[in-house]
């Protein structure tokens, strides 16, 4: 009896995880997003946004942010997003002279980003940069 109640507990573990795995985040601003306009050197270029759903995590949005480099773009890397709703979210990112956020937000067609720079250097004055990006 101990071992049918045992087994029934990890089958149903098993499927409980496959199902975690189909409960997928719900977001318009997945995909990728882009800033013609960008030209200076650190303005945001463009925003991966993806959702991992698998069996293996808690399903979340990831965000890979790039900046205007030479001879190409720079990365921040990869961040998990905190979602306020289906259309906006936050990220940062630890950056070597910077702490920097992130915030998206859908209008229309097109995306709104603002990026808050906190510098760790306590001489360099924090900025708050805004952007426009385009799906790709």
């Amino acid at each position: 009896m101990v071992y049918r109640a045992a087994l029934v507990f990890l089958l149903g573990l098993f499927v409980s995880s496959f199902a975690q795995a189909g409960q997928c985040v719900d977001s318009q601003t997945l995909g990728t997003w882009e800033n013609p306009f960008a030209g200076h050197r650190y303005d945001l270029t463009k925003l991966e946004i993806k959702e991992i759903c698998n069996a293996r995590t808690v399903p979340h949005i990831q965000v890979k942010a790039y900046t205007a480099c030479a001879p190409r773009d720079c990365t921040w890397g990869r961040s998990i997003a905190h979602q306020s709703s289906s259309t906006s979210l936050t990220v940062g990112y630890n950056t070597f002279f910077a702490r920097r956020t992130v915030t998206v937000s859908i209008n229309g067609k097109r995306m709104d980003a603002t990026v808050y720079d906190d510098f760790h250097d306590p001489r360099k004055a924090n900025t708050t940069r805004s952007f426009v990006l385009w799906r790709k």
